[in-house]
């Protein structure tokens, strides 16, 4: 009996990327959304607020950035990390430098073509209606604590409390 040779197969995911006028609109809302956070310092406390979201009015779209940044603001101006975007039910998670479509969620039947040129109309939806409030909800998240030195002064009051 003579055995014939199996070709391998490979099962890896096909590696998928978005067009480069996605990856610019992704660029242009992470900008304006680094723009949008603010930090300030008295050198003992800190307040910031981190531009996290945004979402059409019903929140059926919702575009999130992934970084999560304290401190100056010429510290950002990196946009390496990674953006959730979310269409109904299908969930993507793209790469903000490469454009490459690192983690996915799609419906069984919902073609790639069709995510595309949905992905692709809802970020210029984004893009042209940033600061138009009755079509784009904004969320942003709020944080305020010590910093180091700050802290290093309450720990030391504590220690000359604590005698």
């Amino acid at each position: 009996m003579k055995i014939q040779n199996v070709q391998s197969i490979n099962f890896e995911a096909k590696q998928r990327f978005v067009t480069s006028a996605m990856r610019e609109n992704i660029n242009i809302l992470m900008n304006k959304m680094n723009d949008g956070t603010t930090y300030s310092s008295n050198g003992d406390f800190f307040k910031s607020t981190i531009f996290k979201e945004l979402s059409t009015k019903n929140n059926r779209v919702k575009f999130q950035d992934g970084r999560i940044y304290l401190g100056d603001k010429l510290k950002r101006k990196d946009l390496k990390g990674e953006a959730l975007f979310t269409i109904g039910k299908t969930e993507l998670v793209i790469d903000n430098k490469t454009g490459e479509i690192i983690d996915y969620y799609k419906p069984f039947f919902t073609s790639w073509k069709t995510v595309m040129k949905k992905a692709e109309k809802y970020l210029e939806f984004f893009t042209e209606n940033f600061d138009n409030e009755t079509l784009v909800k904004q969320k942003k998240l709020s944080m305020q604590g010590f910093t180091e030195q700050g802290q290093k002064k309450i720990e030391k009051l504590k220690a000359e409390i604590n005698g």
